[in-house]
């Protein structure tokens, strides 16, 4: 396995699914997301539709970690154990502009 990371993944403007990449060819075996500490709003990690105001095509909440301490965190794991996972397919949200996620990808 190779660790692969996109390092901290912004949403500009919240409502507005921030996509982990556009290139469709990006693929991989695990995909990881890690609250940042220090950081005040929600994220949400689903579908590159996601809607965050009703919850449609969102996988994971992940709750904020202001004051430091354990993070929460999300994977997704291909059953094939293959580079199955296509990151163009994935998005995340934040209620805050300018926060995110620490993004994290492993392929085979």
């Amino acid at each position: 396995m190779t660790i692969n990371t996109l390092g901290r993944v912004n949403v500009a403007t919240p409502g507005t699914p921030a996509a982990l990449t556009t290139n469709t060819g990006v693929a991989a075996s695990k995909l990881f997301f890690q609250v940042i500490p220090g950081l005040a709003g929600k994220t949400y990690v689903g579908g590159a539709n996601l809607t965050k105001d009703t919850l449609a095509g969102v996988a994971r909440v992940l709750w904020p970690n202001a004051g430091g301490g354990f993070s929460e965190t999300f994977s997704i794991e291909a059953q094939d154990g293959e580079n199955s996972i296509h990151l163009s397919d994935y998005a995340i949200d934040a209620d805050v502009a300018g926060e995110g996620l620490l993004v994290t990808y492993w392929t085979e």
